[in-house]
């Protein structure tokens, strides 16, 4: 529902960076490095994983192009400069492959990587900004011509003989791209091409015959460059959009049309989109590229040289864009094409305008108006394109020829304009009913609201931004501004859904807002404030004011409500443009814009609550048309649930807005509004209910916080329409059976909705001292709070669960323990099945409300404990441990019974086949020891319970898993600062903190501790072996930090104590594969960083280790087992009294049945001894024919040590 975090903030904190960060390599992927040389020589190859590094750095700059801006002439020069060292030094050396170039590592050419980054600048940034700093010179057109034809089609050169294992490799279209745009750019040389040309210029391809006649004094410079144009144009790639403007650059040069050139291409290019009858179909590329070709002819080309083209082009194109053939059906395929076709239409339009306006006889007035007749029905049939480029220029297209018209006309375009908006709609009366125009005339327009559920979507974003180009323009006259304002506001309230469900009205929104920030820049302040105040619908309560300020209500609560980011801040900025235009006519204008902030509407929950809440502080004028909005599709009518909620949370702060008063009028929109919206709409229903249990919640805090108020007129109406909510349940607009059960009534969404509506009056009456609701009423109430307990979400039984708590101190004693008992009959039922989470959570909500003599929580008590048990289903179990922690362990005195639970629950380490998800158990058993913790919770706090239970937590403080590392190390960090265990040093809250070296070496001041050192270090050994790379690090850099931290004397001793404790653990635990591979890899760990040649008195713990290994492999097909108890010995075998039997060992495992096992004992061997026989025996082989050579081995190694 929210929009992602700004990324625009974050570009512009780091653009230095990234400037500073390119400039800084740049010179070293373009140079070579030599010391004192007078001049620069550039390389023949750069590594392609620097230039990528470059491009990356680049990027970003997508989202604000403007911030590389200050930069260019900085950054480009040096990249124009290499480019041409390289091509005057090494032109000929491209297309042989690098000697040098590994496997590994990639090389680029220069150019390549020269190219890769300048289309990069031109993508971010645009063609036409960077070419203005490509070098003109008119002597590199002839070597970049040469060069590009070299390259695209490389030819073996001399240097290529000379390098071993050379290819050849042509040029990537980025090459292509950037070099076609810089020859364009050096066609702008102001001297004829005979004099730029040599005749030697090779011509690429065989394919001018196309062209029909050129002259023969045609430059060869220009037959080529003609060649490559005509081969690229059909090219589906990026180059195709370089090689138009070429080819229209050369031919609208005074040169080249004196030879003909100009009418011989438009020829060409006609010819092969209208062929002969059974000429072949041009492809849809080639069609693209002809006609981008034609548009940068009729957009850069002079109205005098296209003068006697214009008519027969406008006639030609338009046969091309509406005749029933094989290539306009290929056109209307692809939306650039049409779009390019509009394209041309609009620049033949405006020339022909320029000829008539100058009284040129080239154009008559009836070949102007035919022209302008057909351009205009083009348009606008094309402002309901499928496809948004081709609406776009389409609406800019009539926008510009409108402008160019008498006033007269361009009124008249207007008007059709205009008038398409008017089609198809329908008014709404405020009881809901829908009326046609005619009879909405007869009532009155302007007290109406329009209805767009019958137009068509796509077509009125064509005509609002067709409008908003107009304005942006000011081309409409202010008498039509009343009607272009009613289509404004329409379509800034615009919303359509298509079949799926996604929303077809962003972009009539998005343009409504642009057509608003027009008409603010462009039409003065007394302009505006001259048009009668009925222009614009208006919500109830802002009727008397002007255009101005009705404009910037509208913008508010589009910037507030509407469901997309890109309106939201657009109706920002128009509203900024809006006040800072016309100074003094809105209302709080200046503390509205800082509310109303662009950046504070960025995120929907912010917008609709805190901005919405703002604006409506300033002024009731604001207030009751976002209540109005907020009732509507925008609010409580929205798709997805979570908008909903918000919408529904901001009601209930808006009602606020007056206190008493204001939530009396919240309450009669929202009862309204309840009765017109169809069942079969449960979304709105949905929003409905949560918008009414929010306002009784805002006005039970006000009736807390205002005590004074109490007895006051208003107080008690609004108490009284509360108190009536109650009849809701029982009427026709309650939720029914058939709403909670069904299927296809989304029962989850009215089981929320009701359970919020129940909870929230079960409240109000317990909190205003009310009479309470009739027997009928509450009993309906429980029977609808139990159809919504029994369902399987999370937020249908939370709540359901939350409602009946609240719900429960209205029952009769014998009606609670009725329920209750219902409910364990349920949970009887349901045992093993996955039902029943809804009831345990009910269970533990109305614990609290059963008074404490009562057994029946006993009773609840039991029944909690026995769902988390290990015979039900883990969600079931993980509810009940919830449940116990969170509502009903706080309520009591806290038995040691209860505790010992506790403690199973923190070692269930239950696994199925998503993993372990006894996890989920540990967590909430972590939240339960919390409150046992807790002074006065019934447990002596020098109880072995309790050292059993911190224990407990220190292990998984320290254990793999990271989300309950996390919540043990918040817990334990709670009964650290109040216990007597060492002081703590740093305290961690986040999930990062607590993977890091300093968070393992504080756990490990604990380690002296005697109750908590082996916990501890079990769960130490989990992480440091079993954890991810970086948690495995870090506790072992903690624990090599430990041991290091005490005196050099010191430390054999800890570490024999380490050892000691690590063979306790894993004696405790050596059937268990989820302690005893870690200790026994751990153990590996500590001896191979800590063990020397020892004294006599330390070999008893190492011996200890190596028995203890022994056993946790013996007999056992674990391969994890075996492969840690290989570690174990390689480390062991350092030691003089233990190598004869830690060979013994590792030698006998070279004859070990699985290959795996043999392949890592022979590493091992082989690191220990350094044997070349381990080093060259293939020990994949079976044992049996190994057998000879371990026997060998064992001969060689044992009876050396012996």
């Amino acid at each position: 529902m929210d929009a992602a975090e700004d990324r625009d903030v974050k570009l512009q904190r780091a653009s230095s960076d990234l400037v500073a960060e390119f400039s800084a390599k740049l010179p070293s992927l373009l140079w070579k490095s030599e010391n004192g040389a007078p001049h620069r020589t550039p390389r023949t190859w750069t590594q392609e994983s620097k230039a990528e590094k470059l491009v990356s750095l680049l990027e970003p700059f997508q989202e604000w192009p403007q911030l590389l801006d200050p930069h260019l002439q900085k950054l480009l020069p040096p990249l124009v400069d290499a480019f041409l060292a390289y091509l005057v030094k090494y032109r000929g050396q491209y297309s042989a492959k690098n000697a040098r170039a590994s496997q590994i590592t990639a090389f680029y050419p220069l150019p390549r990587a020269i190219c890769r980054l300048l289309y990069t600048f031109c993508k971010v940034r645009g063609a036409k900004v960077i070419s203005r700093f490509l070098n003109n010179e008119p002597k590199y057109l002839e070597s970049m011509l040469r060069a590009f034809i070299e390259w695209d089609s490389p030819r073996p050169s001399d240097t290529v003989d000379e390098l071993p294992g050379s290819e050849l490799q042509g040029m990537k279209w980025e090459e292509r791209y950037v070099m076609l745009i810089w020859l364009s750019h050096l066609l702008l040389a102001p001297f004829d091409l005979s004099s730029l040309s040599s005749d030697d210029i090779p011509i690429p391809y065989d394919n001018l015959e196309q062209l029909g006649h050129i002259p023969s004094h045609t430059p060869v410079a220009a037959k080529s460059l003609l060649s490559l144009a005509l081969y690229h144009i059909n090219s589906p790639g990026k180059e195709r959009e370089a090689v138009t403007a070429l080819l229209a650059r050369l031919v609208l040069r005074g040169d080249m049309q004196s030879l003909g050139l100009l009418n011989c291409l438009e020829g060409w290019a006609f010819a092969s989109l209208l062929p002969a009858d059974k000429a072949e179909t041009p492809s849809v590329y080639s069609c693209i590229g002809i006609l981008s070709f034609i548009a940068r002819l009729a957009g850069s080309g002079q109205v005098e040289d296209l003068a006697p083209l214009l008519k027969s082009m406008f006639e030609r194109i338009l046969r091309v864009a509406q005749e029933k053939s094989d290539i306009s059906a290929t056109i209307q395929s692809s939306a650039l094409a049409k779009k390019t076709v509009v394209k041309i239409l609009r620049n033949v339009t405006v020339m022909a305008l320029s000829l008539s306006e100058r009284g040129d006889s080239r154009i008559t007035d009836d070949q102007l108006s035919t022209i302008l007749e057909d351009a205009i029905d083009h348009f606008l049939v094309s402002l309901a394109d499928k496809d948004t480029p081709v609406r776009f220029a389409a609406s800019k297209a009539l926008s510009v020829i409108t402008l160019k018209l008498e006033p007269e006309m361009g009124a008249e375009v207007i008007e059709a304009v205009i008038g398409s908006l008017g089609e198809n709609i329908l008014y709404e009366k405020d009881d809901g009913s829908l009326i046609t125009p005619f009879e909405a005339r007869k009532i009155g327009t302007h007290k109406l609201k329009r209805n767009l559920s019958a137009v068509d979507a796509q077509r009125w974003q064509g005509l609002m931004l067709t409008l908003s180009h107009l304005l942006f323009r000011r081309a409409p006259p202010l008498q039509q501004l009343p009607e272009i304002l009613q289509s404004l506001v329409s379509g800034l309230n615009f919303e359509q859904r298509s079949s799926t469900g996604s929303s077809m009205g962003t972009g009539v929104r998005d343009a409504a807002c642009f057509g608003i920030w027009a008409l603010s820049r462009k039409y003065t302040t007394s302009e505006l404030q001259a048009l009668q105040q009925q222009v614009i619908p208006s919500f109830s309560g802002v009727n008397e004011v002007d255009v101005l300020q009705k404009l910037a209500v509208e913008l508010v609560c589009s910037a507030c409500i509407d469901p997309s980011g890109n309106i939201r801040r657009g109706a920002s900025a128009a509203l900024q443009e809006l006040i800072g235009r016309h100074p003094n006519t809105i209302t709080e204008g200046i503390p509205l814009v800082q509310a109303v902030d662009y950046h504070a509407v960025a995120r929907r929950s912010r917008a609709m609550n805190d901005v919405a809440k703002a604006s409506a502080s300033l002024d009731l004028i604001y207030w009751g048309p976002l209540l109005e909005a907020l009732t509507q599709w925008r609010g409580i009518g929205s798709p997805d649930a979570e908008s909903r909620r918000q919408a529904a949370k901001s009601i209930g702060l808006l009602s606020t807005q007056q206190k008493f008063k204001t939530m009396k009028v919240v309450f009669e929109r929202l009862l309204r509004r309840l009765p017109r919206i169809p069942r079969s709409d449960v979304e709105a229903r949905h929003g409905c209910f949560l918008s009414i249990a929010s306002t009784v919640d805002a006005y039970i805090r006000e009736w807390e916080i205002a005590p004074e108020l109490r007895d006051t007129p208003e107080v008690k109406d609004v108490s009284l329409q509360v108190t009536k909510l109650w009849d809701i349940l029982a009427s026709s607009l309650g939720p029914t059976d058939k709403d909670l059960t069904q299927q296809n009534s989304r029962p989850e969404l009215t089981a929320e909705a009701s359970a919020r509506f129940i909870a929230s009056l079960s409240q109000f009456t317990l909190s205003a001292g009310i009479t309470l609701p009739s027997d009928a009423l509450l009993d309906r109430s429980l029977e609808i709070l139990s159809l919504c307990v029994s369902k399987n979400d999370d937020v249908s039984i939370e709540t359901s669960s939350n409602a009946l708590s609240a719900l429960f101190p209205l029952l009769s004693p014998a009606k609670q323990e009725k329920t209750i008992q219902a409910w364990f009959s349920h949970l009887h039922a349901s045992a093993r099945l996955p039902t029943g989470r809804g009831q345990i959570l009910a269970l533990g909500a109305v614990f609290k409300q059963i008074e404490r003599q009562n057994d029946l929580r006993n009773g609840i008590i039991t029944e909690l404990l026995r769902y988390a048990g290990k015979e039900e289903l883990i969600e079931k179990r993980v509810t009940a441990v919830r449940c116990l922690a969170t509502q009903i362990l706080p309520h009591i005195v806290i038995s040691t019974e209860i505790a010992n639970n506790t403690l199973e629950f923190l070692n269930d380490y239950t696994t199925d086949r998503r993993g372990d998800v006894g996890s989920l158990i540990r967590v909430e058993a972590i939240q339960a020891v919390e409150v046992i913790l807790k002074p006065g919770s019934g447990i002596s706090t020098e109880s072995e319970t309790i050292q059993d239970l911190v224990g407990c937590l220190c292990r998984l403080a320290s254990e793999k898993l990271d989300k309950v590392r996390l919540q043990a190390w918040c817990c334990l960090q709670g009964y650290w600062e109040s216990s007597n265990l060492p002081p703590l040093q740093s305290k961690y809250e986040h999930f990062s903190q607590v993977s890091s070296e300093g968070y393992f070496a504080q756990l490990l001041t604990l380690y002296p501790i005697e109750w908590l050192r082996l916990p501890l270090l079990k769960g130490l050994a989990t992480s440091a072996v079993a954890g991810s790379e970086g948690l495995v690090r870090a506790t072992r850099s903690a624990l090599i930090q430990f041991i290091n931290s005490h005196k050099p004397v010191q430390r054999q001793a800890v570490l024999h104590t380490i050892l000691q404790d690590l063979v306790t653990i894993l004696t405790e635990t050596i059937q268990d594969d989820r302690y005893a591979i870690p200790t026994v890899d751990f153990m590996a760990f500590v001896i191979d960083s800590y063990a020397i040649a020892s004294s006599d008195k330390a070999d008893p713990i190492f011996r200890k280790v190596f028995v203890i290994v022994q056993k946790s492999h013996l007999r056992s097909s674990n391969i994890a087992r075996i492969e840690a108890a290989v570690q174990v010995y390689a480390a062991l075998s350092r030691l003089e009294s233990l190598r004869a039997d830690t060979l013994r060992k590792l030698t006998g495992l070279l004859l070990h049945p699985f290959p795996r096992v043999r392949s890592s004992a022979a590493d091992y061997v082989f690191i220990v001894t350094s044997s070349e026989v381990v080093k060259y025996e293939n020990w994949s082989a079976q044992p049996k024919q190994l057998k000879e050579t371990v026997e060998g081995l064992r001969g060689e190694l044992i009876p050396t040590i012996s």
